[in-house]
């Protein structure tokens, strides 16, 4: 007899990620015109799996819906920057005192394995783009880990909505070329140590103080941004325009 297959990931689920995939790495602009014809045309996905996944994404906060037009990917401003790191440094010490306490074995065996990759990548020589944008997509895993690891649907669904803006923010800035990498906004040697004493007071301030720093330094580069006070923030060199036709 054959092997049994695993059960194949249903097509609203793989149109869900393929174009939150394209959303947060910016390859669909912020701002830009979404429909569900061109996207399946782009996608290969039909019609139905596309809808569904544009309404999980509406509910995410990745993308609205236009009455009789069609949706748009959430627009980026600096208020807007400003309100999500905002919401962040309220909900993401908490998320961290929660998480560490609940944690299982192999949810605190991962995180103290992404604290271990976070100091060796802190000892590069150069702080160059990709050692930067792999140190957040770490953060980010981390912050879901610690996210799933308090057992509460809503701090959970909450985390990966923030996991989801806050990459596409982090993409913008990186890609840019106007980034001061600067140091590590995480001095990661002593989070294997917090996480193995469970110490939630000690998590959530190292995650205010990482939260701090890192606000700090995208609104530092949005402010270079040509035309950012009077425009949208879309990556340099492209339009806001999108998939309209």
């Amino acid at each position: 007899m054959s092997e049994p297959q695993p059960d194949a990931v249903p097509l609203g689920e793989s149109a869900y990620l393929r174009i939150r995939a394209d959303i947060i790495s910016c390859r669909l602009a912020p701002g830009a015109r979404l429909t569900e014809r061109r996207l399946a045309a782009d996608t290969g996905f039909g019609i139905s799996p596309v809808r569904d996944a544009l309404t999980r994404l509406d509910h995410e906060g990745l993308v609205r819906t236009l009455p009789r037009k069609g949706y748009q990917v959430k627009p980026l401003t600096i208020k807007a920057v400003d309100d999500l790191f905002d919401f962040w440094s309220v909900i993401g010490p908490e998320v961290g005192r929660r998480g560490v306490a609940g944690a299982t074995a192999a949810q605190l065996d991962r995180m103290i394995a992404i604290s271990e990759e976070m100091v060796a990548l802190a000892r590069e020589q150069g702080r160059t783009r990709e050692v930067v944008r792999r140190s957040v997509e770490l953060t980010d895993e981390m912050f879901t880990v610690l996210a799933a690891a308090t057992d509460n649907e809503y701090l959970t669904a909450t985390g990966a909505r923030l996991s989801g803006e806050l990459s596409r923010v982090w993409t913008l800035v990186i890609d840019s070329e106007l980034l001061d990498y600067g140091e590590p906004l995480i001095h990661a040697d002593k989070w294997k140590d917090i996480f193995l004493r469970r110490d939630g007071d000690r998590i959530a301030e190292s995650m205010r103080h990482y939260i701090e720093q890192a606000h700090n330094r995208v609104l530092r580069t949005l402010a270079r941004w040509p035309s950012v006070i009077a425009t949208e923030v879309v990556p340099l060199g492209r339009t806001s325009v999108g998939n309209d036709s």
